[in-house]
């Protein structure tokens, strides 16, 4: 048995774990990382309408070897229900920044595994999908 470390962001500051637990398995340190997350999530809750949760886990000699993460996202899908505006932001706005939330966490994690010398790939498909967010004409939102 060894002791791993479960490092947490909540999706605005980082805890690094200082005591770990004790796991018999790998299989134990994944199951633990990604059943602890939804704990983590509605104890941030309600703060925001978009977060991005995750574990990272350390091993005895700190080097990390386990990734979880977890995405609430929530928007809403009509400018107004029953006759009252909807509370949140412009739907379009909105979406774009989650959008930018979701390509953030995603860089970050090609990143981390290693795989920043594919980032090409990645970007050349953002670049096709930013045309098409510029085909649809979405004029008087500001640069994100």
């Amino acid at each position: 048995m060894a002791r791993y470390f479960f490092d947490i962001h909540d999706g605005k500051e980082f805890t690094g774990d200082e005591d770990g637990e004790i796991c018999e398995s790998l299989t134990e340190v994944s199951d633990y990382a990604v059943r602890v997350l939804p704990d983590i999530a509605r104890e941030e809750l309600p703060d925001g309408p978009n977060r991005l949760f995750w574990i990272k886990v350390r091993d005895e000699d700190g080097a990390y070897i386990f990734r979880a993460s977890l995405i609430l996202a929530s928007a809403w899908l009509v400018e107004n229900a029953n006759g009252y505006p909807h509370p949140g932001e412009d739907l379009k706005l909105a979406a774009l920044k989650r959008t930018r939330e979701q390509v953030r966490a995603i860089r970050r994690d090609l990143a981390e595994d290693g795989l920043s010398a594919r980032m090409h790939e990645i970007d050349a498909l953002f670049g096709i999908a930013q045309t098409e967010v510029a085909r649809f004409v979405w004029t008087g939102i500001p640069d994100l």
